[in-house]
């Protein structure tokens, strides 16, 4: 029988390519004014979706969607100041205070701009799991 350890590494090379950074973001309810929101790090990025953990009690539910604020200089892009994405959660870890979901509706020039994020962090060391 495989060992857990073993079982849980062949799951994590199964997983598309995903970056970690420790950016300071904002998840809001109202996209152009950080009222109602919270601020997180941002551990874990694709494309495709994201992980953030909330500083202080999470008041998120699954399913809620909310615009995720990334400010850019923190990832040596200076042509825009920040990147605003429409999120969907998909999971909450309360323990920890986490949330991983979804980007939606996500247009050709945001994924561009989260594809120069994922070049920009791919050359930085990576962590270890």
């Amino acid at each position: 029988m495989p060992d857990k350890n073993e079982v849980k590494s062949k799951e994590l090379e199964a997983r598309p390519n995903r970056f970690f950074s420790h950016a300071v973001v904002e998840a809001r309810k109202v996209r152009w004014l950080p009222i109602f929101c919270q601020s997180g790090i941002l551990l874990d990025l694709s494309v495709g979706g994201f992980k953030i953990e909330i500083m202080g009690s999470l008041k998120h539910k699954i399913g809620e969607r909310f615009w995720l604020h990334l400010p850019l200089a923190p990832f040596g892009l200076h042509d825009l100041p920040s990147l605003d994405l429409r999120a969907e959660a998909k999971w909450i870890d309360q323990e920890h205070c986490r949330i991983g979901g979804v980007f939606v509706d996500l247009d050709p020039s945001s994924k561009d701009i989260i594809e120069r994020i994922l070049s920009g962090l791919a050359e930085k060391p990576k962590a270890k799991l």
